[in-house]
């Protein structure tokens, strides 16, 4: 609301313009002593517990400390805090996704979980470990789901391995709800992160009402009015913004590879194909030819795709029709 002369007062929109993904901006709002019940209200919302394993108090291990160093290259500013129980939490805002991350993801918890002992200690001091992610990308493409939580159990089973390892990924893209379809403290988190920076922080939606959330905006807010924290959120944009860039390029080489490569599959497919109708003296090795061209190309995509191979033995039972609908399919997800 702000007042001009004669006293007549507008609503006046107050866009902070903080994107709550830069990975700065994420630890400055979760990340810090004196911002403890927000992260303890994003926890409880992530865990859904029971009333007798709720997150109570967090104590953050490595909070920003003065002066803060960032690296050049797009590291991660991640968030390690434990709560009342002796349960251990990293908590980090992922802006790009690249081939190792589940494998990073592994390493992280593993280091964090084993860092709990020193020599000739019991492995029953060992409290769990959580890891929670959120992405502002697909690391998962083929999965429409925004949450994805693993944990050690057997499938058919049912049998719990362990509960000392959980690890949550959001894929933030996947995450669509207005605030009218907001029904849950976890949706309200997911959209501060999704719609931030849009948010007037005079004039939040009514779901909004929630001191945590509000403290949240806060932190934004204090991100525009100190110049060298202002500095900071828009060194790691650029950092991101850089990092994107270098992706696409990537991308659109290693799609060039894969059409490329695709060509030379089917030509050489199809030339093994045409020298053994000819020794054979009939067209069914042009048929076995096409056959290996396309199954070649199928390969590559699955490749550049990330995706989990079909058997060899489903793609060599296949038709030609078939084995081309399973291209074209393919294809089209290509970047």
């Amino acid at each position: 609301m702000t007042a001009f002369p004669g006293g007549t007062k507008i609503n006046v929109a107050i866009i902070l313009g903080i994107d709550p993904k830069n990975d700065y901006a994420f630890k400055c709002v979760f990340g810090r002593p004196r911002h403890a019940r927000v992260l303890i209200h994003m926890l409880n919302a992530v865990l859904k517990p029971p009333p007798e394993h709720r997150v109570e108090y967090v104590e953050i291990l490595n909070p920003i400390t003065e002066p803060v160093v960032l690296d050049e290259k797009l590291s991660i500013l991640d968030i390690r805090a434990r709560d009342q129980s002796g349960r251990q939490f990293n908590v980090e805002m992922q802006m790009v996704t690249h081939a190792a991350l589940q494998s990073r993801f592994l390493y992280y918890w593993a280091k964090l979980y084993s860092s709990q002992l020193e020599s000739g200690d019991r492995y029953d001091l060992l409290r769990p470990v959580v890891s929670i992610c959120f992405l502002d990308a697909l690391l998962f493409p083929t999965s429409g789901e925004y949450h994805l939580p693993f944990r050690l159990w057997n499938p058919e089973s049912q049998l719990v391995l362990s509960k000392d390892l959980e690890i949550h990924l959001f894929q933030l893209p996947n995450f669509t709800k207005t605030d009218r379809e907001l029904s849950e403290p976890l949706d309200l988190w997911l959209y501060f992160l999704n719609n931030g920076m849009q948010l007037d922080p005079e004039d939040l939606p009514t779901v909004f009402q929630v001191p945590e959330l509000d403290e949240a905006m806060g932190a934004l807010r204090m991100l525009t009015q100190d110049e060298i924290e202002r500095a900071r959120y828009e060194d790691r944009e650029k950092a991101r913004r850089d990092a994107l860039s270098w992706e696409r390029a990537m991308e659109r080489r290693l799609s060039e590879g894969v059409a490329k490569a695709a060509a030379e599959a089917m030509a050489k497919g199809l030339a093994e194909g045409r020298a053994k109708g000819r020794a054979e003296g009939h067209t069914e090795g042009l048929a076995v030819g096409t056959a290996k061209g396309l199954i070649g190309q199928i390969r590559l995509c699955e490749q550049i795709l990330k995706l989990a191979p079909h058997p060899e033995e489903k793609l060599q039972s296949m038709s030609l029709d078939e084995l081309q609908i399973v291209l074209e399919r393919l294809r089209g997800q290509l970047p």
